[in-house]
């Protein structure tokens, strides 16, 4: 295991290299500073990433703000988004998934795969639009745009907003955070669209292999119910496979929801990387890639632990290679 852990911390290592490196390309072309000899290129790195290193990242042009400040409050609200968006795609694809995969190509799989098919070829952009002209929208009177009603002055203690309204509540009770929770309703829709298909799809495809499993066959032999079957022996074994292929999507799903925020006029990742390129703040777009690309490079870490710790297999795996 801790070799494992080491190869791990290798590969986080040198892809956290990587990224700096394109950081730091990307505050040279912004700065305003005239050009360097490429012998002074090595030295303003490790400035650059000895100031990275404190906390140094900066200050907006826009709101003379930190950039690390900026970026994180943002990016809290990118992810918070996600993390709704992916709670309410586990609790509907995880099911729709299972079902198709049990009754695969008969009638119900056919009707659960073709919403897939059009969750994933959907632009998501083109159906927060859709989403916000339809007349249910304003029969609901659900939110369009931004994060919280400007009459909350929510303080913050977490950067998570939804978590933030909660712990005032005894400021304004629980109003506060049930006005963030409708402003998420109509963006995390739009965002759990993918995700339900996609976690639909990937949940299928498991499903269907475990299925043509002999002890599948031999437990179908025994007389079980396909109940005691599926939850017995199925899930338990289709649904770890599952979270390493999540992973691969992460990136997608950040972008998808940072695109998502510029249509709702939420205040996250999207829309402060937009207001800063259009105030020629380019700055932030350095430190957009370290929060960014350093919390999917730590996120896929756990990912692969958690993978190994809950998973049989992928500890046989990891035993087989030594």
């Amino acid at each position: 295991m801790l070799n494992y852990l080491f190869r791990r911390l290798n590969l986080l290592l040198m892809t956290a290299l990587i990224l700096s490196i394109i950081a730091f390309t990307i505050s040279l072309w912004s700065s305003q500073d005239p050009p360097v000899q490429h012998i002074n290129l090595f030295m303003l790195y490790l400035d650059y990433m000895g100031n990275i290193l404190q906390g140094q990242w900066g200050v907006s042009l826009i709101n003379n703000k930190s950039h690390l400040l900026n970026g994180l409050i943002a990016f809290s609200s990118t992810l918070e988004l996600c993390l709704v968006a992916l709670l309410a795609s586990v609790i509907i694809g995880i099911p729709l998934g299972v079902l198709a995969g049990i009754y695969r190509n008969g009638i119900i799989d056919y009707a659960i795969m073709s919403i897939a098919l059009i969750g994933l070829a959907l632009p998501a952009f083109w159906l927060a639009i859709m989403l916000i002209m339809l007349p249910i929208t304003v029969d609901l009177g659900l939110p369009i745009d931004g994060n919280i009603s400007p009459i909350y002055e929510i303080p913050m203690v977490t950067g998570f907003q939804l978590i933030d309204s909660l712990l005032a509540s005894d400021l304004y009770n629980l109003s506060a955070f049930v006005d963030r929770l409708t402003h998420l309703i109509l963006p995390s829709v739009v965002l759990s669209f993918f995700l339900t298909s996609e976690i639909i799809r990937l949940t299928r495809h498991s499903i269907t292999q475990v299925m043509k499993s002999n002890y599948i066959k031999a437990a179908n032999a025994k007389g079980l119910t396909v109940i005691e079957i599926i939850f017995r022996h199925v899930l338990q074994n289709a649904l770890p496979p599952i979270i390493p292929q999540l992973r691969l999507q992460l990136n997608t799903i950040i972008s998808l929801a940072m695109t998502v925020e510029i249509v709702f006029a939420a205040q996250g990742s999207g829309v402060w990387l937009l207001t800063s390129i259009r105030g020629g703040d380019y700055l932030a777009l350095s430190a957009a890639v370290i929060i960014i690309s350093g919390f999917i490079l730590l996120s896929s870490i756990a990912i692969d632990i958690l993978q190994m710790v809950i998973s049989p297999t992928t500890r046989k795996m990891l035993y087989a290679d030594k």
